[in-house]
């Protein structure tokens, strides 16, 4: 069951995606910026909100399962010009980003409200009717371009990292999310299959060796693709309702890691060496 994780992820994110048309003003994430231009709960803030307020319990799943932008980006990203290693996101960017988004939605709110249009924020989920016009055919397109975009020349889901609001605002709950990828150290052989993989390119080896085997970074959108990868069956999700009793369980586990990790790296430079039985330079790798 935890093996299918990623297709039933593969298969969800699919379904979102075709129908986003069909439900494009309650999926886009834009038009939480016009449930508050307007003074309105509408059914894509309600959702969102949802999808925020609920990541320190399930972590970052609107993320990984239903933005139809992270799924286009993901689809990209798989063939991507630049094989970029691991970043953290740029804070300067996402402050800027959610600085530019709510004061602009909030400055239009208060015009609004002395031109007496606006609805003191009264649950109306369907104020945003469902019509996709013209207009919003131009706005689906516009996005999905982008996503594809980002994903064939930016590091694994740049845009969601850097330029979302949703995402920036969902890293933040994420940080002491309970439902975590856990790696079995018994298990793992440091093969970084995993980590190569990863749809956000987490540094998994890292994760691993900091934190007992406990993957805590942010930016894990609960995907599957790690557990589905893995030769050794050594990843699950798991709910963690302690995180320090989790680290603290087994720290005989960290010295074990770090001297396989450099057995490996003993394997892989001996692999470079053209070594036989006369030229002792395999004792000089093992030192």
């Amino acid at each position: 069951m935890m093996k299918k994780i990623f297709t039933y992820n593969s298969l969800i994110k699919t379904f979102f995606l075709l129908i986003t048309p069909i439900f494009f003003q309650y999926f886009a994430l834009g038009f939480i910026w016009h449930s508050i231009y307007w003074g309105v709960i509408t059914f894509a803030l309600l959702i969102w909100a949802f999808f925020i307020i609920s990541t320190p319990l399930i972590g970052r799943v609107g993320c990984g399962w239903f933005c139809f932008f992270g799924s286009a980006s993901d689809l990209s990203s798989q063939k991507s010009l630049y094989k970029l290693k691991w970043k953290k996101p740029k804070l300067w960017l996402r402050s800027l980003m959610l600085l530019m988004f709510f004061t602009s939605a909030i400055f239009f709110y208060f015009y609004n409200k002395r031109q007496g249009i606006t609805h003191d924020f009264k649950i109306i989920t369907n104020f945003l009717k469902l019509n996709f016009n013209k207009h919003y055919q131009l706005v689906w397109f516009i996005d999905i371009s982008i996503a594809l975009f980002f994903g064939f020349i930016a590091e694994r889901r740049w845009a969601c990292k850097n330029l979302c609001i949703v995402g920036s605002l969902s890293a933040v709950g994420a940080k002491y999310s309970r439902l975590l990828p856990v790696i079995d150290t018994q298990k793992c052989t440091l093969c970084k299959i995993c980590e190569n993989e990863c749809l956000v390119r987490i540094p998994m080896i890292d994760e691993i060796i900091k934190n007992n085997g406990l993957i805590t970074n942010s930016e894990c959108i609960l995907c599957g693709k790690c557990i589905d990868v893995c030769p050794e069956n050594a990843v699950k999700f798991k709910f963690v309702w302690n995180r320090n009793k989790f680290k603290e369980k087994s720290p005989e586990v960290i010295p074990d890691i770090r001297k396989r990790i450099a057995l490996k790296k003993a394997k892989s430079k001996a692999k470079q060496v053209n070594i036989n039985s006369k030229c002792s330079q395999c004792t000089s790798i093992c030192k």
